[in-house]
């Protein structure tokens, strides 16, 4: 049975839903709000309609890419073997599996001619500094963001009240200015750094805001920080945490610290969905099964409930660049338990053990978190493939894989002006080139590697949290 849509509080978030929303939606060429009143009404479906709604999509999907995609007909044609694998999903199974690589040397196929909607482009380098772009259809994108309103609702958060996300990507954008004023969003580039800590509490305080949202990370350095000046929750009530791991020491020191629990979500920005998140009970993570298909694979076959697998993702709404079998190269438990006590019955993951984002800790105490990596090198020419190491307090070392048109002078010194901003000079860069840079043991690159941090053994060892690489941005952006 379906629950009542609950109407928001207050004027601004009235206004907000029913005359502001609507109006970002027609000025972006969205169906945002549409999407989200769906999603609102369909979290409440019984597992078997969710099902069938799913089927039905995955049918749709499937056909459009088979009929109008060259690439996909050949490469579920000509794949070997070792690429294919079983799934639950009957037209799902034998399928190969698809990479960023296998996209990445088709990228002049997408979006594909076929679609005749909107699209957008989103240029990305991932969690592993690997360049890539993928293409939104305007359905894709309508529902990635009402996806990610619909998580944030599970955490508290309520349209239109005033929020505050810490986050790297800069908003020096018009469009995105204005979006963060009609959102109420007070937007915070963050390195933990003495500066980033006082604006943080200003704004928190002047503004009243109730809900914080950043990459696990942050706000755990925040809560560090808070802890060491003595200072209380100025007022939050609601905290979502998303961008990387959120790990069992991370979430006790938040949630001791602000005395609110903290709400975790997972999913891929670049790519463009919304895997899981937790409700209100904050323990598993609910998969958003109206938008993708999201299979845990082990050796080839379908995991079983408790055993560990790698997440692969079918979009189900992206038309322009469809998604089949996508390898995350994240990994992920199936549950075991089928019911959650906030009584939605869309299928739930036990624990999602993503790709571990080291912080880089300077000699003034600054941190650089894994993004801030990520967006300095997104922004330059010439790189290929990169890495992060920190093997002494002092300095880090950039190992860098280049293209031909790679400028080392003027590359080199972007790079240590951009680390020395961030920790008052204190962290000094050198640089070594390499022609690949291999992967650990566990079958990934990995993007930052600090061996000094405290709390570097833990990090290897804990399992329980999240991934969750989706960006913490104002929706519509």
């Amino acid at each position: 049975m379906a629950r009542p849509v609950k109407m928001p509080d207050g004027w601004y978030p009235r206004l907000f839903r029913g005359v502001v929303f609507p109006t970002l939606d027609a000025l972006n060429r969205t169906n945002v709000s549409r999407y989200f009143r769906s999603l609102e009404r369909s979290q409440w479906l019984p597992r078997a309609d969710l099902q069938n709604l799913q089927n039905a999509k995955l049918t749709n999907i499937l056909a459009w890419t088979r009929e109008n995609s060259d690439f996909y007909s050949r490469f579920w044609r000509e794949a070997a073997m070792e690429r294919r694998a079983a799934s639950a999903y009957p037209e799902l199974d034998g399928l190969p599996i698809v990479t960023k690589a296998d996209l990445r040397s088709a990228r002049e196929q997408f979006p594909l001619a076929s679609y005749r909607g909107r699209s957008y482009a989103i240029k990305t380098s991932g969690s592993t500094g690997e360049p890539m772009t993928y293409f939104r259809s305007a359905e894709q994108e309508s529902m990635f963001w009402a996806l990610r309103l619909r998580m944030w609702e599970w955490g508290g958060y309520v349209q239109g009240e005033p929020y505050l996300t810490l986050n790297l990507n800069p908003r020096s954008a018009w469009k995105k200015r204005l979006q963060d004023v009609l959102f109420r969003c007070s937007y915070h580039g963050f390195n933990a750094n003495k500066h980033d800590v006082e604006a943080v509490l200003s704004a928190l305080t002047k503004k009243r805001i109730k809900h914080l949202i950043g990459y696990a990370s942050s706000l755990y350095l925040l809560s560090q920080a808070m802890n060491r000046l003595g200072v209380s929750n100025p007022g939050i009530e609601h905290i979502l945490s998303t961008g990387d791991t959120l790990f069992p020491s991370y979430r006790h020191t938040i949630e001791e610290t602000f005395g609110v629990g903290v709400v975790d979500y997972y999913g891929a920005g670049g790519e463009g969905f919304h895997l899981a998140s937790q409700c209100e009970q904050r323990d598993r993570y609910h998969l958003h099964v109206e938008n993708s298909v999201i299979e845990i694979l082990k050796e080839g076959r379908p995991a079983a409930p408790g055993e560990l697998g790698e997440v692969v993702v079918t979009q189900l709404d992206n038309r322009a660049m469809p998604l089949v079998r996508y390898a995350t190269q994240d990994v992920a438990v199936p549950s075991e338990q089928r019911a959650c006590a906030c009584g939605r019955e869309l299928p739930l993951l036990e624990r999602i053990e993503g790709r571990v984002a080291d912080i880089v800790i300077a000699p003034n105490g600054s941190a650089l978190v894994v993004h801030f990596f990520t967006i300095l090198f997104e922004h330059l020419s010439g790189i290929r493939l990169f890495q992060i190491i920190q093997a002494h307090q002092d300095r880090i070392t950039a190992r860098i894989v280049t293209t031909p048109d790679y400028a080392k002078a003027t590359t080199e010194e972007r790079i240590r002006r951009s680390v020395a901003e961030a920790t008052e000079s204190s962290l000094q860069v050198e640089f070594e080139y390499v022609n690949n840079i291999l992967l650990s043991p566990s079958n990934k690159r990995r993007f930052v590697i600090s061996v000094i941090s405290p709390s570097f053994a833990e990090r290897e060892s804990e399992t329980n949290g999240s991934s969750a690489r989706a960006d913490p941005e104002s929706p519509l952006a």
